[in-house]
């Protein structure tokens, strides 16, 4: 009897293939929360070390602060400068940000609105030891004026709202591009002025946004480490400087607490018991992170309408009655027509705010109060980008052309060797990190439809996002060399192999975020269209989707490099601050920006400070190319194609004019 073998139909085929895939596109998709889990019980296995051998007490229940004391680790102190320097820049950020936004949004022609926020948003993709390097240099000029050194609190500040200025900025227009236009044209029809219904009506529709983005900006500057670390480097004076005043706090260079857990690492007087201090500094740290974020979530929210209860009804009935009391006083006293004026109707309140329009000297005092701040912030802001690119070009140039220039020199600890070990990172950050990246997308945009469980994982994407880069670096350092031993070393060196791992975790969230966004921009139709045909989903989602999100994909790579490029705080715990003479992923290796912060335990400061600077111009011109490419080369692509064979066209005609001129002279 003979067997008949089955064989499965094409049909079966894709319809196992596309399951498949939807499986695996699951997994992937749930791997952010796996590792932002990783992370959390890894620094906290560490940390019960601390707490075990410092104490609970010692670390949250104590305000007294010295590593000389085993009784005196308060976590409190540096974390209190944390929240001071932090609080001070957002004080600076948040205006410029804000009013900056408005202005691009309202005052300026839409054909130049979207160079002028890339101007703006250079800002951050300039890597933060390049702004601690700027802030130590040249901005201590600016500072200097009040007397204020440039290793201080409020430098660091100033520095800090700069870096976090373009996550207000982006949040803030974002924002306003998100509300309704109605809400701008209908009050102008009623009468009201421009800028009255910017901030009365529109600003307001888009305030929850402008309220995360301040608080991300927040989280931004709760966990920036290594442009502080330039900065700050007292840790032993905290009770003296907080009982000397808010100006002995100004000036002073105690540390914060991420720029604590970062200098300490890897110190001479560094024992186990102090790095497991750190690690609990670390946990302490990431869940305040996390609280952050479920702020964030909750200001995000889709919200009812929620009624007040009693009390507060009738606090806010008082609150609203006093303040009308106060208008109309200041009516009658300021206008004499309103004591002469009876309204019984809605005609007579028309025919009153007439007059009242018509007799306010002062009517287009708001409006030109609220356009000369705008136009402050904004030429403020633009001024720092000036002064900072100059500054960078300018002295990048002399130290290019000074004698131990090593920017094309390839030997161990050189410029040139940095700028590939950093390419090599990149190169496997990006073929790691792209696949899992890309599937995330993917799942959440074309296959989640539980919307609880798409809200679940934009959490975990979220919250991991948000984590400072000195946590990432720490479980780096914890799992790949620690655990894994993925060095040359074993366990006790580092390797730029666990530092393009690190690196890969940093750039999941936002890589994921910018591909979904590409995937969402992708006409509805066309998936519509290829299921009608016949198509499997997942067929459409690689057949259709994305070879029409082409342009979006490689903008979010060039996006994810520049993230990339950026990092210090994760390379410097896993990769190291020193070389190999030999290129290997196993071996340790300087990046461009370790190697601006290894020169500052360089004894010799005119040759530190010109490697900081080629390395930094180095930077620069990368973070330029990758604009370049981002914003105008990409989205442009198709026109730049047909215009570069258009002139290969015209240069063969010529050629063959040419070739024929020739060969008919030739005869003659």
């Amino acid at each position: 009897m003979r067997v008949r073998q089955f064989k499965p139909s094409r049909i079966q085929i894709q319809n196992a293939t596309s399951c498949f895939s939807k499986v695996m596109a699951t997994i992937v998709a749930c791997f952010s929360g796996v590792l932002l889990f990783g992370i959390l019980i890894f620094i906290l296995v560490r940390a019960i070390q601390g707490f075990d051998h410092y104490g609970i007490n010692a670390i949250l229940g104590s305000l007294n602060f010295n590593f000389s004391s085993d009784n005196a680790v308060s976590f409190w102190p540096p974390f209190t400068a944390t929240l001071i320097t932090t609080f001070i820049a957002l004080i600076i950020a948040v205006p410029l940000g804000v009013k900056s936004a408005t202005f691009l949004k309202f005052r300026v022609n839409k054909h130049y609105q979207k160079p002028l926020r890339i101007a703006i948003e250079t800002l951050a993709g300039i890597p933060s030891v390049v702004f601690g390097l700027f802030a130590a240099q040249s901005l201590k000029s600016v500072v200097g004026l009040i007397g204020i050194s440039s290793y201080s609190i409020l430098n660091a500040s100033i520095m800090l709202a700069f870096m976090i200025l373009p996550t207000v900025l982006a949040m803030t227009y974002n924002s306003l591009e998100n509300v309704d236009m109605n809400l701008f044209e209908n009050p102008l029809a009623l009468g009201c002025t421009k800028t009255k219904a910017i901030y009365k009506v529109y600003k307001k529709a888009a305030k929850s946004g402008i309220i995360v983005g301040v608080i991300l900006a927040a989280g931004r500057a709760i966990g920036e480490t290594m442009a502080l670390s330039m900065l700050l480097q007292s840790q032993n004076n905290y009770d003296s400087v907080f009982s000397s005043g808010l100006g002995s706090i100004l000036s002073s260079n105690i540390k914060t607490i991420s720029v604590i857990i970062s200098t300490n690492m890897f110190t001479e007087n560094s024992s186990e018991a102090l790095k497991s201090l750190l690690f609990a500094f670390g946990f302490i740290l990431f869940v305040v992170i996390m609280l952050i974020n479920l702020i964030v979530l909750w200001f995000t929210r889709n919200k009812k309408h929620v009624r007040l209860p009693k009390f507060l009804m009738l606090i806010k009935d008082k609150y609203n009655w006093f303040f009308d009391t106060i208008h109309s006083i200041v009516e009658t006293i300021f206008f004499p027509f309103r004591r002469n004026t009876k309204i019984n109707s809605e005609q007579d309140v028309l025919i009153y705010m007439e007059k009242r329009f018509k007799h306010y000297k002062f009517k287009d005092a708001y409006s030109w109060y609220k356009l000369f701040w705008e136009i402050v912030c904004i030429l403020i802001c633009f001024c720092f980008l000036t002064w900072l690119f100059f500054d960078i070009v300018v002295m990048g140039i002399q130290a290019w052309n000074a004698s131990s220039a090593s920017v094309f020199m390839y030997t161990k600890n050189t410029t040139g060797q940095a700028f590939w070990n950093t390419f090599l990172v990149i190169l496997v950050a990006i073929l790691i990190g792209f696949p899992i990246s890309l599937f995330t997308a993917i799942y959440l945009n074309e296959f989640c439809k539980n919307k609880v469980i798409k809200k679940i994982i934009y959490f975990f994407l979220d919250s991991l996002g948000a984590v400072p880069s000195i946590l990432f670096g720490m479980f780096g350092l914890i799992f790949f060399i620690y655990e894994l031993g993925w060095t040359s070393q074993g366990g006790k060196g580092f390797s730029l192999l666990a530092g393009a791992l690190t690196v890969t975790i940093v750039i999941i969230p936002s890589f994921s975020r910018t591909i979904q966004q590409a995937l969402s921009e992708v006409p509805m139709d066309l998936r519509q269209n290829g299921l009608a045909l016949g198509c499997t989903p997942w067929k459409v989602v690689y057949k259709l989707v994305l070879p029409a999100a082409i342009n979006g994909l490689a903008t979010s790579i060039v996006l994810a490099i520049g993230r990339i490029l950026s990092e210090t705080a994760t390379l410097y715990l896993t990769a190291g601050l020193t070389s190999s003479a030999q290129i290997a992923l196993v071996n340790p290796g300087q990046t461009l920006t370790t190697r601006i912060y290894a020169q500052l335990t360089n004894t010799n400061v005119t040759d530190g400070l010109n490697i900081m600077y080629e390395s930094a111009f180095l930077i620069l011109l990368i973070v330029l190319f990758l604009i370049a490419i981002a914003y105008y080369i990409i989205p442009n692509w198709r026109s730049i194609k047909n215009e570069v064979k258009f002139w290969i066209f015209k240069a063969n005609q010529k050629l063959q004019q040419f070739k024929n001129f020739k060969f008919s002279n030739k005869n003659y």
